[in-house]
């Protein structure tokens, strides 16, 4: 049960309202295949706008790894209702590989623990490789039914080190929106 909270080196910066715009590029950045992977159908352009039209920035968590420009390169959306809260993830294909989902779904558990949810949950496509990598990497339980599965994950309650190192994490993806360091994540 318990999971590690130990602050990533991958500066990860937590979206607001005022990211909308930001976070609507991300999404349609991704082509139909990985859309389809993402949301677990197609999804037009359009679809992805009320999509981001109707987050509630303020009850669910979103952060994301950036470029040097600022640019939304991995996301992670906390929906956060009475139940399991339940994360969805999405990189870009040009920064796969560098560790941001698993950095983000570490940002995601710490941001959960800290309020008292006491599980998260993953519902993908059985072929989402990536997240089902990712689930099994943070000994997530996967249940499969033909071709979707669930991963959940049963959180620890929160310590001190799990509010110090949300703390930092925050301060560092401040840093990192106002230009005071560059973000750890570089893409070409």
């Amino acid at each position: 049960m318990p999971h590690a909270t130990t602050p990533s080196p991958i500066s990860t910066v937590r979206l607001h309202a005022l990211d909308r715009a930001a976070l609507e590029t991300h999404f349609i950045r991704l082509d139909v295949e990985d859309r389809r992977l993402r949301f677990g159908s197609g999804i037009s352009d359009e679809g992805l706008r009320d999509y981001v039209r109707r987050i509630d920035f303020e009850r669910d968590g979103l952060f994301a790894a950036q470029d040097d420009a600022l640019r939304l390169l991995a996301v992670v959306h906390i929906a956060m209702g009475s139940g399991p809260a339940e994360m969805g993830l999405s990189v870009l294909p040009e920064a796969r590989g560098r560790g941001l989902g698993n950095a983000l779904f570490g940002r995601a558990v710490t941001f959960l623990r800290n309020r008292g949810v006491a599980s998260v949950f993953m519902h993908c496509l059985t072929e989402n490789a990536a997240i089902m990598h990712i689930a099994r990497k943070n000994r997530m339980r996967v249940a499969r039914h033909g071709t979707e599965s669930d991963a959940r994950l049963e959180l620890a309650p929160a310590t001190a080190d799990s509010f110090v190192n949300e703390w930092l994490d925050d301060q560092r993806g401040r840093a990192v929106q106002a230009g005071f360091t560059k973000p750890a994540a570089r893409v070409p």
